[in-house]
């Protein structure tokens, strides 16, 4: 079984930078067939994160988005994504002056985590798996 899961974003230009430039994601810019518009995709294993921006969804969607638009986006819901360099994205994070929710380091477990918001107010949730050698 494989996800898709479609989210309404503000800018795509700013998206992109935030998800490949700042956290290294691997994000591809893809135009629908029958499309003026572009959208971004996260690839992550068996799930796909579609980012759209906000305006054209109403646009193709107006009745989605008359409720929609009475909560802020991201309410009760968080994007996790395991990654190899926490370190290195915290450090990207903090040269261009991005708040952190909070910082979690689990040695026990063997697991760091960063807790943030994306540019559209998205929780994101940052997994490091230590690899224990072995």
């Amino acid at each position: 079984m494989s996800l898709i899961l479609t989210l309404a974003i503000d800018n795509l230009d700013r998206s992109e930078f935030f998800y490949r430039s700042l956290l290294g994601l691997s994000v591809e810019r893809f135009r629908p067939k029958d499309s003026n518009h572009e959208l971004l995709l996260l690839n992550q294993g068996d799930a796909t994160v579609l980012l759209r921006e906000a305006d054209l969804l109403e646009a193709q969607h107006p009745a989605a988005f008359q409720h929609l638009q009475r909560q802020p986006r991201g309410v009760g819901f968080s994007l996790d994504f395991q990654v190899d360099n926490l370190k290195a994205i915290c450090s990207s994070l903090g040269k261009h002056q991005l708040c952190t929710l909070y910082e979690l380091d689990d040695r026990q477990h063997g697991i760091s985590e960063l807790w943030l918001y994306d540019p559209d107010n998205y929780l994101i949730i940052l997994t490091q798996i230590d690899k224990k050698p072995g």
